[in-house]
């Protein structure tokens, strides 16, 4: 599902499973995380972040696998830790990370979106953090950059309504940087602009930025441990059995 391109100084990594709209496995998870580390280690500057798939970007965890938490609690530990290692380098690496969304963007994959640096979007491109819909919650590093990005107002609006929102009023709330018609060229014109400049000063000037918005990585294990607990309750099991059934649920 997850392939890695580097061509000079910038890789793309390309999300490609049709059949699921993206959504991500626990190996997808961690094929992110690899691919992320291969860029790095052979010279790239820039990561684009993209989908092959048209009409999605991502739609977020599997959830064939994640039904598996509600009764094999041992694996939750496990599915939030996967997730981490996709998304906490995209954040941190010394390199400029681009998430280019055309089409679907939903509950894990915006998190992709939000652990980039910068985030170009195409008119298709929607928006929704759907956890509520299944009675869990969301991880608290991606929540915290979500309010680094849109305030805690917009993201309580996001989080609570699990609602969606089209790409202009994603940039008007600060969710994106830029729509453009042809997104796939808007991003790659930047990332080659970002790879032309010095790799030093970007990586400088990345970490002055991570700074200055506060640490966005670090946690609190008993929210980790409240997660987890989620995908054991009753909510996520209603929540579940809905989306399999095509139906509201009923909490």
């Amino acid at each position: 599902m997850i392939d890695c391109n580097i061509a000079g100084h910038v890789a793309e990594i390309v999300l490609d499973r049709a059949g699921t709209r993206n959504a991500l496995g626990l190996d997808d998870w961690r094929a992110i995380a690899d691919a992320a580390a291969a860029a790095h280690a052979q010279g790239a500057r820039v990561i684009v972040l993209r989908s092959a798939v048209a009409g999605s970007f991502c739609s977020g965890s599997d959830l064939r696998e994640i039904g598996r938490l509600a009764n094999e609690p041992e694996l939750r530990p496990e599915f939030r830790a996967a997730m981490r290692a996709a998304m906490d380098p995209l954040q941190t690496l010394p390199l400029a990370t681009i998430a280019l969304v055309e089409g679907d963007c939903f509950g894990g994959g915006v998190a992709l979106a939000l652990a980039c640096d910068i985030r170009i979007a195409a008119p298709s491109a929607v928006f929704a953090i759907t956890p509520a819909k299944l009675g869990i919650s969301y991880p608290q590093e991606d929540v915290n950059r979500l309010v680094a990005l849109v305030g805690r107002g917009q993201a309580a609006r996001l989080l609570f309504g699990a609602g969606r929102i089209g790409a202009d009023e994603a940039m008007r709330i600060g969710l994106v940087e830029q729509v453009e018609t042809d997104a796939l060229a808007a991003a790659r014109a930047l990332a080659s602009e970002i790879a032309a400049n010095a790799p030093a000063s970007v990586a400088a000037m990345k970490a002055t930025l991570g700074d200055s918005a506060g640490d966005t990585t670090g946690h609190d294990p008993a929210h980790d441990a409240a997660f987890d607990a989620g995908f054991g309750g009753a909510a996520f099991a209603e929540g579940l059995a809905a989306f399999r059934e095509r139906r509201k649920p009923r909490f």
